[in-house]
């Protein structure tokens, strides 16, 4: 029989787990980060599209550069709250139209940017207005973005315009189960799993979004 694999174990980290409150998390399995780290990636990811800029002093890619360093302030970062993927949303916002494969790379962050708010806005009397403002959202900017966004120029990814539209999809359903759903099945026990599914998807998307315009910015 194969051994089991022992992992260590840092047990003075288990109460900050699941606290959900702001602060300094210890983990009791995955090694530390520390700011150091964190202000390493945050430049290595962000010196490329800089020097890209800086032998392309363009105004697309000058927003694009900008739009790049968001992304990696806001991944890398020490401490990042969900507000600040308006850092991104806003500059990236002034570009996506440029083509369709700037749309593509733009639809889950977008997407991502709306749904990671939804836990910070919880009580049952905001639950309609979140929701309706949501899908008035999505379908006015699924039906306008398209029709706006001219073709693309350069070649279109057909994995990541699938990947986009699915995600947009799955917005549905995880929207309607962590604000209504997860009550009815479940009342008061498993609270912790809307949030860690909100967390997953936005994370998901986020990502997705920032490979994708890192490929949209170094083969446009």
């Amino acid at each position: 029989m194969a051994p089991y694999l022992h992992l260590p174990l840092d047990a003075s980290a288990i109460p900050t787990l699941t606290r959900g409150l702001v602060g300094n998390t210890s983990f009791a399995v995955l090694p530390a980060i520390t700011p150091n780290t964190t202000l390493l990636l945050t430049v290595l990811t962000q010196l490329p599209p800089l020097i890209r800029l800086f032998f392309l002093p363009t105004w697309s890619t000058f927003i694009g550069a900008i739009t790049l360093s968001a992304y990696s302030s806001f991944l890398f970062s020490w401490h990042v709250h969900e507000k600040a993927i308006l850092l991104i949303l806003l500059p990236f916002s002034l570009i996506a139209l440029r083509d369709r494969r700037y749309l593509g790379a733009f639809r889950p962050l977008a997407v991502a940017g709306h749904v990671s708010l939804f836990p910070l806005i919880y009580t049952a009397a905001e639950f309609p207005i979140k929701v309706l403002y949501t899908l008035t959202w999505l379908l006015t900017y699924l039906l306008a973005f398209d029709r706006l966004a001219p073709p693309a120029k350069g070649r279109r990814v057909f994995l990541f315009d699938r990947f986009s539209l699915l995600y947009i999809a799955i917005s549905i359903p995880l929207v309607a189960y962590c604000s209504l759903l997860h009550r009815l099945l479940w009342g008061q026990r498993f609270e912790f799993l809307p949030l860690m599914f909100t967390s997953a998807y936005s994370a998901v998307g986020v990502v997705g979004s920032w490979v994708g315009f890192l490929v949209v910015f170094f083969t446009s």
